[in-house]
């Protein structure tokens, strides 16, 4: 830095790389790669927001939400996108699957669409996404469904409910 000199020069490169570094940081963090295309090909539904209920081996994918309480992946769709591909971006965002959202199980009266999404070849292994919504994931047993709080009231009872249906 020019009229700097030894410490106090040090100390101005220190400011400067302390301001900058938050910067990169965040512009590394929007550079990472997005979700992979949704592979949903069907007659698309449009909704607020959707989410997976997927089973493997008698588990059932959940994640821990910040808001507290356990519950399938899912949120809200974005402008224009359609529920299932919204299901699918979701489940991708907070667990790293790339599932495939198959028939509409519900409809909540919030408008929440829950799609039954299998899990495939190509999915990949659960990770947790970029996003600060998701604690922790877990494939939860259905005997375990009574020991564990729901993010909403009587989520567990509806969901067991869905996957008996499916079975």
């Amino acid at each position: 830095m020019p009229g700097l000199t030894g410490r106090a020069q040090n100390l101005a490169y220190a400011r400067l790389f302390s301001l900058i570094l938050p910067v990169l940081l965040l512009l590394a963090a929007c550079a990472t790669q997005g979700p992979p295309p949704c592979p949903f090909t069907g007659t698309p539904d449009f909704a607020p927001s959707a989410g997976c209920l997927t089973m493997v081996h008698g588990r059932v994918l959940v994640v821990e939400s910040i808001y507290g309480g356990v519950t399938p992946p899912g949120g809200k769709s974005l402008e224009g996108e359609s529920a299932q591909c919204a299901a699918h971006r979701e489940t991708w965002e907070e667990t790293g699957l790339d599932l495939l959202p198959s028939r509409l199980l519900h409809v909540f009266d919030t408008g929440f669409h829950l799609y039954y999404c299998e899990i495939h070849a190509g999915s990949g292994h659960v990770e947790l996404g970029p996003g600060k919504e998701v604690r922790s994931w877990s494939w939860l047993s259905l005997e375990d469904f009574d020991k564990v709080q729901w993010r909403f009231a009587g989520q567990g009872e509806e969901l067991r409910r869905f996957l008996t249906i499916e079975e």
